[in-house]
């Protein structure tokens, strides 16, 4: 099968598009045929090398988690899928397997079926973006109506997805993000944006219950005196140091200071499923691009170019 391999770490150039051996399903496994896969910025993160400090990939290694597709074979031991079933879902990249490739094995608890009035381009592009935004607010923060939140990177693909579940929560949003996307911003829930162009933010003076800083553009030094009593600050690009010092927070303040890490199952999937059925989870794809193009797209999140999802089609 065709896929997008690297070997090593570093830039965009160690992407390869190369033949591989077609994967089979271990026992508890499904094999799926992927129709369409998403980007994420941890794919060059992990490509690059820059989370050396919790684990490195087995290579040479698929880049990409997020897809979509069709059962085409079960492992022994799997229930409750059938061949040829809808589903998505999220690898586990640790194990070398990737998303950006023709067909994609993996544990069945890392999938989820897809209801059938969303597409393969929305299914695919949830798993870590949007669960990414629900675990950090309802999951970890318990985001409550009448609460604000302030969110940074608020046009990104997991800052969008947050805007819109705080609206959905009934939560107070200030969205922080560029010039060019705060009529966007506005439009998927924001009662306040603020242009981090023109303006300084956290804004003076302003308390929210939650900064979700989906960008990695501020700390928790520089937030702290933002959040209410028993506040919650999270970094969904957290450096070695954030694990360090975030337990200290608990102990010494009733703030919270998260360094997020994403935990992927199924119940969050199907939980984002329901959203997504429900409208009130819309991904914005910026780009459809196919597996030559996925290096260049790669390159063009790191360099910012790009605000929204990445989907790469591979096969119907």
């Amino acid at each position: 099968m065709r896929a997008v391999v690297y070997e090593k770490f570093g830039d965009e150039s160690v992407l390869a598009v190369r033949d591989v051996v077609e994967p089979i399903p271990a026992p508890g496994e499904v094999k799926v045929a992927v129709t369409v896969a998403s980007l994420n910025p941890v794919d060059f993160k992990l490509r690059g090398g820059l989370f050396r400090f919790i684990g490195k990939p087995k290579r040479p290694a698929i880049t990409g988690k997020d897809f979509a597709g069709r059962i085409v074979a079960l492992g022994a031991e799997v229930k409750g899928f059938a061949i040829g079933q809808r589903v998505f879902g999220s690898v586990n990249p640790m194990q070398g397997r990737g998303s950006c490739a023709e067909s994609v094995v993996l544990s069945a608890d890392l999938i989820a079926p897809m209801p059938d009035s969303i597409s393969d381009e929305t299914a695919a592009c949830l798993p870590v973006a949007s669960g990414t935004a629900f675990q950090s607010l309802v999951t970890i923060a318990r985001l409550q109506r009448g609460q604000s939140v302030l969110v940074s990177g608020a046009s990104g693909a997991v800052g969008s997805s947050a805007v819109q579940i705080a609206r959905s929560l009934g939560a107070r949003i200030t969205g922080v993000c560029s010039t060019a996307n705060v009529d966007y911003v506005r439009s998927i829930g924001a009662g306040e944006v603020i242009d981090y162009r023109t303006n300084a933010w956290p804004p003076a003076g302003g308390k929210y219950d939650v900064i979700f800083d989906a960008a990695g553009a501020s700390s928790f030094i520089a937030a702290c005196r933002h959040l209410s009593s028993g506040g919650y600050y999270l970094n969904t690009f957290p450096g070695p140091g954030m694990f360090i010092y975030s337990d200290l927070v608990g102990l010494l303040s009733s703030l919270h200071c998260v360094p997020f890490m994403l935990k992927t199952d199924a119940k969050l999937l199907q939980e984002l499923a329901r959203l997504a059925e429900q409208k009130i989870l819309q991904p914005r794809v910026a780009r459809v691009i196919g597996l030559e193009e996925v290096a260049a797209a790669q390159r063009d999140m790191k360099d910012g170019k790009l605000h929204g999802k990445v989907c790469v089609a591979i096969s119907r």
